[in-house]
């Protein structure tokens, strides 16, 4: 049984990571500790990257199970604000599951393409500014620089972690793209 490089790395990284991460919560933010984890290699790629921190297995099974490897390991740059394990853990678990399923696959690229910027955006790059940013599923997202880091509302737990190819916005929570609802022509009376 042959098993993919980022496999190998995700499995390494959860042996590494003896304990699930610690949250700490002050005043209206979430704080993820990383002291306990591997630190990130800069010269890896963002797949790299997210695997050595040991915080995001669901999101590194969920891009294999996407079948986005060879995309996130391109030349990029990308910015992926990539949920916590404990942000998948908080998701409807039946909902997960079904994402997961292969038949499924297209519905999970296009969640998992609502987290991802073609451009590297960091804390500083943004710092006190909020701009609207297309996404590469072509829906927008609303970055907010002015307290801390925010998309769409949601603070970055764990910011600027740099890889070769891009930088991971850690976030304690899985975003979802608009829903488009199609109104049926209705007549007047």
């Amino acid at each position: 049984m042959k098993i993919s490089p980022l496999a190998r790395i995700g499995i390494a990284a959860a042996l590494l990571a003896s304990a699930p991460a610690v949250l700490a919560q002050t005043s209206e933010r979430f704080l993820v500790d990383l002291s306990s984890t591997t630190r990130p290699n800069p010269a890896g790629d963002v797949l790299e990257v997210a695997a050595a921190t040991g915080q995001f297995q669901h999101f590194l099974a969920a891009v294999h199970a996407a079948g986005y490897e060879d995309t996130l390991r391109g030349p990029g740059p990308y910015t992926i604000f990539a949920p916590t394990d404990e942000a998948f853990r908080t998701m409807d678990q039946h909902e997960l599951a079904r994402l997961m399923q292969p038949r499924n696959r297209d519905e999970l690229r296009s969640l998992l393409a609502y987290h991802i910027l073609r451009a590297r955006l960091t804390s500083d790059a943004l710092h006190g500014r909020t701009q609207s940013l297309e996404t590469l599923g072509g829906y927008r997202i609303t970055v907010d620089g002015s307290d801390g880091l925010r998309v769409n509302d949601q603070l970055v737990a764990v910011r600027d972690m740099q890889g070769s190819n891009g930088v991971i916005q850690g976030i304690n929570s899985v975003l979802s793209a608009p829903v488009m609802v199609a109104s049926a022509g209705v007549s007047g009376r």
